[in-house]
């Protein structure tokens, strides 16, 4: 173990804690109106628990019930609930873990309701007083239920945040009109709760560092409300960063490694009388111990890497950080949960929230001589679970290398971080004994030859070049072709497909030449940037944008677009949207605008086309006349998403 100071116990309150990582509650949809918690979520953070995490929050438990609350929320309202809660804390107990429970009031506002930008005003002061009891009765409920601590939801839209924030507060009474009446909602909810419960009862809170938003208030105010709030009975915070609204982006890949955790050392630093957790886009062991090395705070709070590995705490104890399913930033999570209200999903790990992983996938009932057709993320999944289950599991790529088209998701600047699950997949599939044939093409001969008893397709699909004048030219390539290094590009550069792909280009083409921002920081630490600076402006592109929607970045998901879009402004990138590629000539393209129909020439040294990908029905089809029961998964059975092609391999593989 060379994690000391993660692995050190700590006391919270007159309670052990056996190591520093923290859980924190996120929403999961994994509750019920009966039950207040589902049977799966039961699994879902007795699994966490299990893996090792000294504290695990479970919730957000909402504690007022709107009329758009999701359909999987927690709830805590009556003996009912308690005694279902009472049965989870049980088992986290049992598992050594530290269990608290997060409330508030998770959403005052539907998110159709937040684009018309409501006012905290709308509310009478009898309504807010009456969403104050409510999460002090669901605290003693909690309590009841045999939570060691309460956690209290400050961060993230909920309505502690909106009330204490400077844009989304406009009352001017006791609710708002200054800071310290900002402060009043959450106040009044700590010390509601430090009436009815014991002194020695820990009351946590999730506090936001900064709003990080035009109007917002900074450091030096979330310094001052934590000092408020521990002197009202807080006894940690969990610091996070911006809001729901935030325009600095902190939870995409492009955000560094453990950057803000500064917003913990500033609350320490402050002599806030209280302990301090780090937060936000903490997902290695190495940087964790870090933070906690150098006095910046005195937890870890790990959120999406739980999702993503449940095991986390317990392999980077025993050593094994290597095999650690690290979370990528991606935020398929939040845009299952949050956007789309539908049980939390993890693109690399298909188990969460669709099985339970508090066992491993049941071991097959007869070994079977298993065929993987394609070395992708898809076919790397679904290699890795047959093996596990038993299977002999022979994998064919046609290529000298493996990773599919997951190779050019992390060639983009700022996606860096996916590129961890390629190397998981891969170190996975050799230590579960997958046996991998690279360069070999699968044929209806070899099918024949080798009679696998299964086979499962995961063909990659073709990019589609669209049928204009000049597309045969040879300055005209696919986005795939840049981003796998396989084109030369001119000085002045058209990309041609404004959705997420299209995007994810142009980013990297305007991008391809410049420093990173670490090298540029080492130079001008030592007066050294200047000296290549003029140089390496010379090297950048002029690029072109075309998108045929109004809408740029289309199939991206929410949580995610803003940040690529807001990219390309700085960039530079000239974004042309409702704008077809109509035609190609050696030097220009001609451009018509989808709404009047107008005609623009542009200058183009290279044309880079990002127009989707195809099936290829017939590479599937001359398998299957040696192999008619063959299955197709990912891009062979039909163009979708990673997460879906990583979730129906690991579905298929536990069936055969």
């Amino acid at each position: 173990m060379i994690f000391p100071r993660l692995f050190s116990p700590a006391e919270i309150g007159s309670i052990e804690v056996r190591n520093r990582l923290v859980m924190p509650a996120m929403h999961t949809n994994l509750g019920s109106p009966e039950d207040g918690i589902s049977e799966d979520g039961i699994d879902f953070y007795v699994a966490r628990a299990r893996g090792g995490f000294g504290m695990v929050g479970v919730g957000i438990i909402d504690s007022f019930q709107f009329g758009h609350a999701s359909p999987g929320e927690f709830v805590l309202h009556n003996s009912r609930h308690v005694k279902v809660h009472s049965r989870l804390v049980t088992e986290l107990k049992a598992a050594g873990t530290l269990a608290f429970a997060q409330i508030g009031l998770r959403r005052i506002w539907s998110l159709h309701e937040m684009l018309r930008k409501p006012k905290l005003s709308e509310f009478s002061s009898a309504e807010i007083e009456n969403w104050v009891q409510a999460v002090v009765d669901t605290a003693t409920r909690a309590l009841d239920a045999g939570y060691d601590a309460i956690d209290l939801l400050g961060n993230g839209g909920g309505a502690i945040s909106i009330f204490m924030s400077q844009v989304f507060n406009d009352r001017d009474d006791e609710w708002g009109g200054d800071e310290d009446r900002r402060a009043a909602f959450p106040l009044a909810i700590v010390r509601g709760i430090r009436e009815q419960v014991s002194a020695d009862v820990p009351i946590f809170f999730r506090l936001h560092g900064a709003e990080f938003l035009e109007g917002g208030y900074g450091l030096d105010t979330a310094m001052r409300n934590a000092d408020r709030l521990a002197r009202a009975g807080v006894g940690l915070f969990n610091v996070a960063a911006g809001g729901h609204a935030t325009t600095v982006p902190n939870l995409t890949p492009d955000v560094p490694e453990s950057g803000f955790a500064f917003l913990s050392n500033a609350i320490k630093r402050a002599g806030v009388p209280a302990q301090i957790a780090a937060s936000t886009r903490i997902s290695e062991p190495r940087t964790a111990e870090e933070i906690l090395r150098k006095g910046w705070a005195d937890f870890i709070s790990l959120a999406r890497p739980a999702l993503a590995d449940p095991d986390w705490p317990n392999k980077a104890m025993a050593g094994d950080w290597d095999d650690i399913r690290l979370c990528i930033a991606c935020n398929e999570c939040l845009d299952s949960a949050t956007v789309r209200e539908e049980t939390v999903r993890c693109l690399v790990n298909p188990r969460a929230g669709r099985y339970s992983e508090l066992t491993a996938a049941p071991p097959a009932a007869s070994r079977k001589k298993v065929f993987i057709v394609g070395g992708g993320c898809v076919g790397l999944q679904a290699a890795i679970t047959a093996a596990e289950r038993g299977h002999e599991v022979h994998l064919y790529e046609k290529q000298p290398y493996l990773g599919g088209k997951w190779l050019v998701s992390y060639a983009p600047p700022g996606r860096e971080p996916l590129a961890a699950f390629l190397t998981w997949l891969v170190r996975r599939a050799k230590t579960v004994g997958v046996e991998i044939h690279l360069g070999t093409a699968v044929t209806p001969e070899l099918l024949r030859e080798s009679a696998p008893d299964e086979i499962i397709a995961t063909i990659g699909a073709t990019p589609v070049l669209p049928d204009i004048p000049g597309i045969d030219l040879e300055h005209v390539v696919t986005g795939e072709q840049v981003l796998m290094g396989q084109a030369e590009l001119g000085r002045k550069v058209v990309v041609a497909g404004g959705g997420g792909a299209g995007v994810e280009v142009a980013h990297f083409i305007a991008k391809l030449h410049e420093l990173d921002r670490n090298l540029i920081a080492h130079l001008e630490s030592f007066d050294g940037y200047l000296a290549v600076k003029d140089q390496v402006a010379e090297c950048r592109r002029d690029v072109t944008l075309l998108g045929r929607n109004r809408r740029i970045g289309t199939g991206l998901g929410p949580a995610t677009r803003w940040v690529l879009v807001h990219e390309l402004t700085v960039d530079g990138v000239d974004v042309k949207a409702g704008h077809a590629l109509t035609a190609i000539g050696p030097h220009s393209v001609v451009t018509t605008d989808m709404e009047d129909g107008k005609e623009t020439e542009i200058e183009a040294d290279s044309v880079v086309i990002c127009a989707g990908y195809q099936i290829d029905p017939a590479a599937l089809e001359a398998l299957r006349t040696a192999a008619p029961h063959l299955h197709a998964l990912g891009d062979a059975k039909s163009i979708g998403h990673a997460m879906t092609g990583i979730a129906e391999a690991y579905d298929l593989a536990v069936a055969i």
